[in-house]
C-alpha cells in the first residue's frame, strides 16, 4: 500500500470550518435525529398508565418492556450519528467515505471477516475458561422465542453500530488528528482518550470508576493499533463488531449499556478479570493475525 492511512484526510478539504461544521453535523445527527425514536418509546412508556413498565432516566433501564425495543432504540442514536458523519465526510471534506475505511478501491470484507472470526472465538474461548474457574457468577437465560425474534435484528444492527463507532473514532478523528502530527502516538492515544470519554456514562461505569473506563481506552486504543499496523480500519471493525455481538447474544450481564436476551448472563461485570482477559485476547489476536503465518 502506498498511502498511509492516517493520510486519507489530505484526499478532502480540510480547513478548520469543516471540522466545526462537521462535529456540530455529526452531533446533531447522533444526540438530536436519531435519538427521536429513544425518546417516543421513553415517552411512550412513561404514559402507558401500566404499573408494570416503567424506565429510569438515570441510567435508560427499562422494565416490563420487551428487550428489542430499547435495544433498537438507543442503537439508532448510533445510526443517526453514522448518517451525520456520512454527510460530513461526503458533502463537507467532500471524499468519499470509504477513505475513511481504506487506501484502496475497495473495501477487503475478507478482512473484516476475519477480524471478527479470530476475536470472536477467543472472546468465546476466554469466557469458557473463566466459567469453568467462577461457575457461580452465570446462569443460563436463554428464551428461544425472545432470542430468535432478537437474532436477525442484532446480526444487523449490531455490526451497523460497531462500523459507526469505528469510523468516527478509529477513521475520522483519527484520520483527522493525523493531520495535525506525523507522531502516529498523537492520533492513536487522542482518539482513543475520546473513545473513552464517549462511554463515560455507561451503567457500567458504577462497577469501578477507574477500572472500568480504563478497559474502553485499552480496547479503544488496541482497535487504533491494529488499524495502523494493518493500514485500514476493516479488522477494527470485525473486532469491534465481534465484541458487540458475543455481549447481547452469547453472554451479556445484567447491567449492560445494551440489555438484551442473550443465552448467558453474568451477575456483575468484574473489572479486574476483564481487563487481564482482554489483555491475553488482544494479544492472541495480534500473534494469530499478525505473526503467526510469518513464524
Amino acid at each position: 500500500m502506498n498511502t498511509h492511512y492516517l493520510t486519507l484526510a489530505s484526499l478532502g478539504k480540510n480547513n478548520w470550518w469543516r471540522y466545526l461544521v462537521s462535529i456540530v453535523l455529526i452531533a446533531f445527527f447522533w444526540q438530536v435525529i436519531g435519538a427521536l425514536p429513544l425518546m417516543l418509546l421513553i415517552v411512550m412508556v412513561q404514559s402507558d398508565s401500566d404499573p408494570s413498565t416503567n424506565v429510569d432516566l438515570g441510567n435508560l433501564r427499562f422494565e416490563g418492556v420487551d428487550s428489542i425495543w430499547p435495544y433498537l432504540g438507543i442503537n439508532f442514536t448510533i445510526l443517526g450519528m453514522l448518517l451525520g458523519l456520512y454527510f460530513a465526510v461526503r458533502f463537507v471534506h467532500q471524499r468519499y467515505l470509504r477513505t475513511v475505511v481504506t487506501p484502496l478501491e475497495q473495501i477487503d470484507w475478507r478482512r473484516v471477516l476475519q477480524g471478527f472470526v479470530v476475536f470472536f472465538t477467543l472472546i468465546a474461548l476466554a469466557t469458557l475458561v473463566e466459567a469453568m474457574f467462577k461457575p457461580g457468577e452465570y446462569q443460563v437465560t436463554f428464551d428461544a422465542r425472545q432470542f430468535l425474534l432478537f437474532l436477525p435484528v442484532a446480526l444487523v444492527v449490531t455490526p451497523l453500530q460497531a462500523a459507526a463507532e469505528e469510523l468516527l473514532f478509529r477513521g475520522y478523528i483519527m484520520q483527522g488528528l493525523g493531520r495535525l502530527t506525523s507522531n502516529k502516538a498523537i492520533p492513536i492515544v487522542g482518539s482513543s482518550l475520546l473513545f473513552m470519554a464517549a462511554h463515560l456514562t455507561n451503567p457500567e461505569m458504577a462497577e469501578d470508576a477507574y477500572l472500568v473506563p480504563l478497559l474502553y481506552f485499552l480496547l479503544a486504543l488496541f482497535l487504533a493499533f491494529i488499524t495502523v499496523k494493518s493500514n485500514s480500519l476493516e479488522l477494527a471493525i470485525g473486532v469491534h463488531a465481534a465484541n458487540n455481538l458475543f455481549a447481547v447474544l452469547i453472554m451479556d450481564y445484567e447491567d449492560s449499556a445494551l440489555p438484551a436476551p442473550s443465552i448467558f448472563m453474568a451477575s456483575s461485570l468484574d473489572p479486574i478479570n476483564s481487563l487481564i482477559s482482554f489483555t491475553i485476547i488482544a494479544a492472541a489476536f495480534y500473534w494469530i493475525v499478525f505473526m503467526w503465518r510469518k513464524s
